[in-house]
């Protein structure tokens, strides 16, 4: 028995509280959001208990914390990253070195090689990891503006911060501005997008927060925006990673100009904006391009210097919470919202459109405390997960409607689930895609869609031969496409045509400051 099914088979005799009195669970709260806690989850958790059943532990009502003798319930620090793909950290067997401190990180956590995004844009991406629910159950789909999650859909914060943690998001991009309504349960929320360093910001901000004497345990959530266009790298020297033995000099790529993308898109198409955005066949305007054509080595290097950006304030985080002695008692989860794509399909430095690898593929990386064995878990698993994975950890029952399950058996040496589902697309029809831990099925019931990618309604990958899915093998493997299509429209049939026939969501007011800064990163006119 490893390690971690000792401390998770293992409990001190006492147990957590196994319910809260309503008037404890509806205890005021202020939430700097502007929302005083009046929407307190009692009302519609079905939470009051706490009892947790860990398989295979033989661990109940309590979490990993319980089986430390008298020891306090451990603190979770929750890092994101937007637009960084996993095959582009040194920790995934990248040839740059992106990420020292990653690695660092990694060689002490568990990393899941194949971790896949449910919808690889920011606003659809964190809707799903907040709720533990897809896209399709929260509404919260298809593109970044435009979105708003529901008050009846409970995220992660909510449950903690109902369960006595001190809860604080740092967040540097305008893409989670306080109108989408995703930062639910959040005591403090710090938008350092509004700064002039909005990512140094958060990591200072963040590190304050953190080293405040409180009786409590805490959970702080930092996003790191430094990889998404127009790829600045803050920090970094203009000319990393230019000219190194990794340097692609081919192909040449024009700077497009900002007129739409000449497509048959109906005017009144709600998400017309998105699917004629100039972002295929060439550098798009929301990127710092260069009027002559450019080498992709120039924009990928760019790239690669925003991720070790990212990466260099994570390390002066993680240093000072070591500094404190807090790191030993902390969980620290990695995770990306989505990828970025580099040319496939002929799509330059976007994410959201395609359902490809390169933007769906994401890293998740996770290091409990007192445990730093490297473990490596190379089945493909939904980052969704990290909702029920968390609360798992620490002893609380997650709300009993959500999509995902936590990935604590996994990490105690289960079996992983089978398959993996995920959504993509600003079509009123958009991608569904489906994978176990060979092949990939994606489904594209879209007709534009279909001629923008391979021209057939279906394609199938076998991802360990053809990783990069250039090779459509749904005519050459009828048993394995046949047997993902069952699978894939067994999940989808449900609820398909609700999700599709939805009434897109009115586009919420923000402030001019938040325009603006949505307005630089690509994601409005």
């Amino acid at each position: 028995m490893n390690r971690l099914n000792v401390w998770l088979s293992r409990t001190n005799g006492e147990q957590p509280k196994a319910c809260r009195s309503l008037d404890d669970m509806t205890h005021e709260h202020t939430n700097t959001m502007g929302d005083p806690a009046s929407k307190s989850r009692a009302r519609r958790l079905v939470l009051a208990c706490v009892a947790v059943v860990i398989a295979g532990a033989g661990l109940a009502g309590a979490g990993w914390w319980a089986t430390q003798p008298s020891a306090q319930q451990p603190n979770i620090l929750v890092i994101s990253l937007c637009s960084v793909r996993a095959d582009h950290l040194s920790s995934y067997g990248y040839a740059r070195r992106t990420s020292p401190n990653l690695d660092q990180l990694a060689g002490e956590s568990t990393v899941f090689e194949h971790a896949v995004t449910q919808w690889p844009k920011t606003a659809p991406a964190f809707g799903t990891l907040m709720t533990g629910k897809y896209g399709h159950t929260t509404g919260v789909t298809r593109i970044t503006p435009q979105q708003f999650l529901g008050d009846d859909h409970v995220t992660l914060a909510e449950v903690l911060r109902d369960h006595g943690y001190a809860t604080a998001m740092f967040n540097s991009t305008p893409a989670l501005n306080p109108a989408t309504n995703l930062l639910q349960g959040f005591e403090t929320v710090d938008d350092t997008y509004r700064s002039k360093t909005p990512y140094a910001d958060a990591t200072s901000a963040a590190t304050t927060w953190i080293l405040q004497p409180r009786e409590k345990p805490f959970m702080a959530w930092v996003h790191f925006n430094n990889a998404h266009h127009p790829y600045v790298a803050p920090g970094m020297p203009e000319d990393m990673f230019f000219n190194d033995e990794h340097y692609k000099h081919e192909p040449l790529l024009q700077s497009l100009p900002r007129t739409p993308l000449d497509l048959p898109v109906p005017a009144s198409h709600p998400f017309r904006r998105q699917i004629l955005h100039p972002d295929l066949g060439g550098a798009h305007p929301s990127v710092a391009v260069r009027p002559e054509p450019t080498a992709l080595g120039y924009y990928m290097a760019r790239y690669d210097a925003g991720i070790a950006s990212a990466d260099a304030m994570i390390g002066k985080l993680l240093d000072r919470l070591t500094e404190a002695g807090l790191l030993e008692n902390t969980i620290v989860l990695v995770v990306s919202d989505h990828g970025e794509s580099m040319g496939k399909s002929n799509y330059y430095f976007g994410h959201g459109r395609f359902p490809y690898d390169d933007c769906a593929r994401v890293p998740l990386i996770v290091r409990l405390p007192k445990d730093n064995t490297a473990r490596r878990i190379t089945a493909p698993v939904p980052t969704f997960a990290v909702m029920p994975t968390l609360l798992e950890l620490v002893g609380i029952a997650p709300p009993t409607d959500i999509d995902a399950r936590s990935l604590v058996p996994i990490l105690q040496g289960h079996e992983p689930p089978r398959y993996v589902f995920a959504e993509s697309g600003y079509q009123i029809d958009y991608t569904l895609a489906a994978r176990d831990d060979t092949w990939k099925l994606i489904y594209i019931p879209n007709k534009l869609d279909q001629s923008l990618q391979r021209g057939t309604e279906y394609e199938l990958y076998n991802l360990r031969t053809d990783p990069d899915e250039q090779h459509n093998l749904y005519s050459n493997a009828p048993t394995e496409a046949a047997r993902l299509r069952h699978v894939l429209h067994d999940w989808s049939d449900p609820w398909i045509d609700y999700a599709y026939g939805k009434e897109p969501q009115k586009a919420p007011i923000v402030d001019d400051d938040t325009l603006k800064k949505l307005k630089a990163l690509g994601y409005v006119d």
